[in-house]
């Protein structure tokens, strides 16, 4: 049976705040697509952004996002233009981190209302603009006006309109836990409650007659007069081991207030009067139904959907919190999956960690999908477990509005868009998949050896494995001695054979690093497997490691924005080209020269002379990131990958204007020609990988088949084996002749 989601006659109407205008997490506009696309979404525009964990808002044809921006650290707000995504005005101010835990950025969604917009920041900087100038019109810091304490992961709970007023969860002292300040002048009118601060963003609710505000905290939930913040009601509901229990906003329907708790400590649900405003338990769990960070939405008024993370979408009981059943696709593969549910008419769209796009509908016997797409690309976003995309999007004007950490998209859902698709040249490859490697074991890194036999496998943590490209096979798993390594970004092996080489690291502080960040490059004997010393003075994450051709030197490049020559025999330094303003993510020998060829965050590629050190070009245009390079077999093209979507060609000889290689939807991770340089494969955070004719400069073939964004690949000497890993799915060996 299908069931219909509680909603509204259908208006076309703005995404003004958190969980959209009414707050209540559903979409009622009409026109939308009845299924996902076979070929992805069109988009409307991208904007660059920097990071953060806040959604957007969209309010009478602009688009209001915060993000943060480091050297020196500040968080912004920046308004766009809808219709094209130009950028209209921006406000910028100070706001230090420090050793703030996930410290991506702002999380609290813009707030918008009549004339007006405000956002809350990480460390409770509480501002208002004019929506349509950007003029400043007041600001509050409440840690230092009000002794706020900021939670652990940062202040969160977006704050909302009500009136004449603004009313914003400050988690002050003494008795400001709630304070409600005059809209335009930013005075206080009122304060309230000294409970804990947790994350839980506040609603406002009509029952009984009577306007109520609805607060959770770390300690219980409350309805507050909105107008004067008088106390109706409490109900003791307090977090145990931390306050990142409570993060879910509570959930209103009928006579019943929802509250989901996090990390599997169940739920509660309040019966509210009819008459005057109280409220009674009307049942409680200690375990399931239970959520991670999404807000549970209601389907029809008996039952409502969770997501957990481990279970995935969960299809609950609202009588009793009973589960009907759990479906883990539309978390995707992550050992710990989130997602936000957003209801349109009788579908839900599921935005999830993964950065995927899903439609389907959840009835009483399960969950149907009606397809998904790849929105935007998780970025790591100082998340030691990888990349995630943990910000709502926003729903409006027929389109979806999402974020990562690098940009702001907008992809049409009008149905009216769709109705011709272009084929693309997809082509059918015989491809292994090799399960072994997911989860803590899953590939970062690949090399095939010079004679094609052996395929190297750098893990997530660190861990180098061999497979047998012809049979799949791998050896097995080594054991873990000492302390644990963290990611590998990059392999490779000796011109002769003799050497692997492995680099990586963590920007991470933490324990098993003696709390400091780490960087490394270990190098074996490949045919005894003993291990030389480490190379000396890496400190932070090493993106890119690279034998040249006569085996003799080792190039590297890391985080501190460094490329670095060494001695392959005695693993000295022999010197370093100094010059990128960023994080260097990839370097290369460029052969048949002297020269080597490095590029990274600072948006540019550079050549240097190996002999000197001296900078002899500098390659410009790319609007993003450069995220990884390659050089022709015979030394006269280089390829370089960004986070603009785009591949650029290189000549090494002239240096003249590149040419543009277009295609990718998301980043482009990794490149590889062919042995004869008339082919170049490419891997992209879009989950496919392209193969192109260099001479025409035109896609030939997609792969597909990679459910996360693609990390790595690997050619075979002899052009037979492509490997490929993604972010979150097994290992694949495509072949290709």
């Amino acid at each position: 049976m299908v069931v219909t989601f509680l909603t509204f006659p259908i208006v076309a109407e703005d995404w003004l705040q958190w969980r959209g205008s009414k707050r209540d997490g559903i979409w009622r506009e009409s026109g939308i697509v009845e299924t996902i696309p076979s070929g992805g979404l069109k988009y409307r525009w991208r904007a660059r952004i920097g990071s953060g964990y806040s959604g957007p808002a969209v309010a009478n044809g602009r688009v209001y996002l915060t993000d943060r921006l480091r050297d020196p650290d500040r968080e912004r707000l920046i308004c766009f233009r809808e219709i094209d995504g130009k950028k209209l005005w921006e406000h910028e101010y100070p706001c230090e981190y420090a050793d703030l835990e996930y410290g991506n950025g702002p999380r609290a969604t813009p707030t918008v209302d009549r004339n007006q917009v405000v956002v809350f920041g990480t460390k409770a900087h509480l501002t208002c603009f004019d929506a349509v100038s950007g003029k400043l019109i007041w600001k509050k810091d409440l840690v230092h006006e009000y002794d706020a304490d900021v939670p652990r992961y940062g202040a969160s709970a977006a704050p909302l309109f009500h009136k004449d007023l603004l009313i914003a969860y400050a988690g002050g002292k003494p008795d400001a836990m709630m304070v409600a300040f005059d809209r335009n002048t930013g005075e206080e009118r009122w304060r309230s409650l000294s409970d804990r601060p947790a994350y839980s963003a506040p609603i406002i609710i009509h029952h009984a007659g009577q306007d109520q505000l609805i607060v959770w905290t770390g300690d219980a939930t409350h309805s507050l007069d909105p107008n004067s913040g008088k106390v109706f009601w409490t109900v003791p509901y307090e977090c145990g081991w931390d306050v990142a229990q409570t993060i879910a906003s509570p959930v209103h329907v009928d006579d019943r207030l929802l509250f989901l708790m996090g990390w599997g400590r169940g739920a509660m649900t309040l019966k509210l009067d009819t008459e005057k405003p109280v409220a009674s338990e009307l049942w409680k769990t200690r375990s399931k139904p239970s959520t991670l960070m999404a807000t549970p939405v209601f389907v029809g008024s008996d039952h409502f959907l969770s997501v957990d993370g481990q279970q995935g979408l969960c299809f609950i009981d609202a009588a009793n919190g009973s589960q009907l059943w759990s479906d883990r696709r539309p978390i995707g593969a992550a050992r710990m999956g989130y997602a936000h549910v957003t209801p349109n008419a009788d579908r839900v769209f599921i935005f999830n960690q993964s950065g995927h796009l899903m439609l389907g509908r959840a009835m009483t016997n399960g969950f149907e999908s009606l397809g998904e797409t790849l929105l935007v690309e998780p970025t790591a976003g100082y998340r030691a477990q990888g990349p995630v995309v943990w910000s709502h999007p926003a729903y409006a004007n027929l389109s979806v509005y999402a974020r990562n950490d690098r940009e702001l998209v907008c992809a049409s859902l009008a149905a009216s868009d769709y109705t011709h698709s272009v084929a693309e040249p997809v082509r059918i490859f015989p491809v292994r998949v090799l399960e072994k490697f997911i989860g803590m074991s899953a590939a970062r890194s690949l090399a095939f050896s010079p004679d094609g036999s052996t395929l190297a496998v750098g893990t997530m943590v660190g861990t180098v494995r061999r497979v047998d490209p012809k049979t799949g096979e791998a050896e097995p798993p080594p054991r873990l001695r000492g302390r644990q390594r963290n990611r590998s970004f990059s392999l490779a092996w000796s011109g002769n054979g003799k050497w692997i080489a492995c680099a990586g690291g963590t920007e991470f502080r933490q324990s098993r690093n003696n709390s400091q960040t780490s960087g490394y490059v270990r190098i074996w004997n490949a045919e005894d497997r003993s291990e030389r010393p480490e190379l000396k003075g890496l400190s932070n994450n090493v993106f890119s490691v690279s034998f040249s051709p006569d085996s003799t030197k080792i190039l590297t490049s890391d985080a501190h924005h460094r490329v670095r020559l060494w001695d392959a025999a005695s693993g000295e330094p022999i010197r370093s080209f100094l010059g990128h303003a960023d994080a260097v993510w990839s370097a290369a020998f460029i052969p048949n020269s002297a020269r080597v060829l490095s590029a990274g965050w600072d948006r540019m590629a550079r050549v240097w002379n190996m002999e000197s050190g001296n900078n002899l070009a500098i390659l410009r245009g790319h609007e993003d990131a450069i995220l990884t390079i390659a050089v022709s077999p015979d030394g006269r093209l280089a390829a370089t990958g960004s986070a603009d979507w785009t591949i650029r060609l290189w000549n090494l000889d002239s240096l003249d204007q590149p040419e543009l290689l277009q295609g990718h939807r998301g980043a482009v991770y990794c490149l590889a020609f062919s042995s004869d340089g008339s082919r170049l494969f490419s891997g992209s955070g879009d989950e496919t990988i392209r193969i192109w004719n260099v001479g025409q400069r035109q896609t030939t073939a997609i792969l597909r088949g990679h459910q996360s964004g693609i990390r790595s690949i690997a050619l075979s000497p002899d052009d037979s084996t492509l490997a490929s890993t993604g972010l979150e799915d097994p290992l694949r060996l495509w072949t290709l002749k």
